[in-house]
């Protein structure tokens, strides 16, 4: 991250704030949710609803380690894939932010993957990142805590100042976020102003060292490799065999697809 794609973040933040803020609203209208506070696990909230929009999500151990998620839509069913080869907190980040396109299209067919934009150049991607942030970390519940832990995290007796990186970690950790997207986040809120941040290229084992010295389950800084991809083998071919039943395909044809599932599978899989 440099500071001019942070202000550029920052900026279009500004300028579409209530048209975020609009598609929060809608979002949470459309999965039955009063409120963001204290909702932790996005994906098992959404995860009705995407069924719903004819969505199947996959969390599978990827070859690749940079790209979080991202969504292929398909004819007849669409999918959002998880690679749980990312540490957690990036995935949630990641799940957040592909949310944004599966409810709030563009306008176009997305007929491939969505792994080949810029997340810090093309406006719908860095309006999909604010919107993750939104989600992931709700503007009243965020700000108060906070608030809370700069007053615990206080570096002299005179209370003059705060462990700014301290409080970041600390809301990482609550959050369930990665570390540059609380940190826009509190920039965003205007809860840390300084004009030269101080932690836009910060190193991994330094957050891991401050999980520690904070006795923070590290869980979260690795990966899951969780892996469900079995499911969706199991619901093919339960969708196989009733076409069977309707004869509209054959025995035949659905282990051919069958085994090119798994021959795909075998190619993009992490080995765990």
């Amino acid at each position: 991250m440099t500071i001019e794609r942070l202000r550029r973040i920052l900026e279009y933040g500004k300028t579409h704030s209530k048209e975020i803020e609009g598609d929060i609203e809608q979002f949470c209208q459309q999965v039955n949710l009063q409120t963001l506070n204290g909702v932790r696990d996005v994906l098992q909230i959404v995860s009705p609803y995407l069924i719903k929009r004819k969505y199947l999500v996959i969390q599978i151990p990827l070859r690749d380690d940079e790209i979080g998620a991202f969504v292929y839509k398909g004819d007849a069913l669409s999918y959002l894939v998880i690679n749980t080869s990312m540490p957690v907190l990036n995935t949630n980040f990641a799940l957040c932010h592909e949310l944004y396109h599966v409810f709030f299209p563009a306008g176009e067919e997305l007929n491939k993957a969505r792994i080949d934009l810029d997340y810090y150049s093309n406006e719908d991607e860095i309006k999909a990142n604010i919107f993750a942030g939104n989600l992931l970390m709700p503007k009243v519940e965020f700000a108060n805590l906070f608030s809370k832990l700069k007053l615990l995290y206080t570096t002299d007796s005179e209370k003059t100042g705060f462990d700014e990186f301290r409080v970041v970690v600390a809301l990482m950790h609550y959050f369930k976020a990665p570390f540059m997207a609380v940190y826009i986040r509190c920039y965003e809120l205007e809860l840390i102003k300084s004009c030269r941040p101080k932690y836009l290229d910060i190193d991994s084992d330094a957050i891991k060292s401050e999980f520690e010295k904070l006795w923070f389950d590290i869980s979260d800084l690795k990966p899951s490799k969780a892996d469900t991809s079995d499911n969706l083998l199991q619901y093919v071919k339960q969708k196989g065999d009733e076409y069977i039943q309707k004869n509209y395909v054959d025995d035949r044809t659905l282990q051919i697809v069958l085994e090119n599932i798994k021959t795909l599978f075998s190619r993009i899989k992490a080995v765990v």
